[in-house]
């Protein structure tokens, strides 16, 4: 995103402009994804702006061109005028402990499908935890505050957990070979291990 009196309208214009992420973190990953259809390498200026508030932050005090921003901070920056160059999703992944056993695996992914319709089936009612989340409402206050109204629904998007295809791990392996992100001689065979039950909804 980029500061309401910003010049930018699109991504191709920020080559050589500096754009505010979290080094190997979703922020930075999503960005490089985005940004390569339009600038070349050689003229991506990514600089390590740790948490979603320093992000957010530098591009308002005009640190630096643009940020790469999750929400809350979208629709706060949204609220103010900012506008969104370009716009993205990634998919996460829960990450378990080889020490974990099954039981308590298959639990906690219940729990997580069990949350993931709860949310869908009334967005608004659970955006205060958004809202209200300690690490953004004092900030955000400073800016005059925004309300579980102000989100664009569509933009948020929880799904079951599923594991990731050959093909998902292959490209995606590929591709951070491709961004010196990962060591060529790191086996993708173990890098990932699909391990999940079924998203079947807790009975409670």
């Amino acid at each position: 995103m980029v500061k309401p009196d910003s010049p930018h309208n699109y991504p191709g214009t920020l080559s050589n402009q500096t754009i505010a992420v979290q080094f190997h973190a979703g922020s930075h990953y999503v960005a490089l994804r985005l940004l390569e259809g339009y600038i070349p390498k050689s003229k991506m200026k990514l600089v390590n702006y740790g948490s979603p508030q320093q992000r957010f932050e530098a591009m308002m005090n005009g640190e630096v061109a643009a940020a790469a921003l999750m929400e809350p901070w979208i629709t706060l920056a949204e609220k103010l005028g900012c506008k969104a160059v370009c716009e993205g999703h990634y998919l996460g992944a829960e990450n378990a402990s080889d020490n974990m056993d099954a039981e308590t695996f298959a639990s906690l992914t219940r729990a997580v499908a069990n949350a993931v319709d709860m949310i869908n089936a009334d967005k608004r009612k659970y955006l205060n935890y958004l809202v209200e989340d300690p690490r953004f409402a004092p900030v955000a206050a400073k800016y005059g505050g925004i309300t579980v109204q102000d989100f664009h629904l569509p933009r948020i998007r929880y799904s079951y957990n599923t594991p990731y295809t050959d093909e998902i791990v292959e490209d995606t392996y590929n591709w951070m070979v491709r961004w010196d992100l990962i060591n060529s001689s790191a086996c993708t065979a173990n890098l990932v291990e699909n391990r999940i039950a079924a998203p079947t909804p807790a009975d409670d």
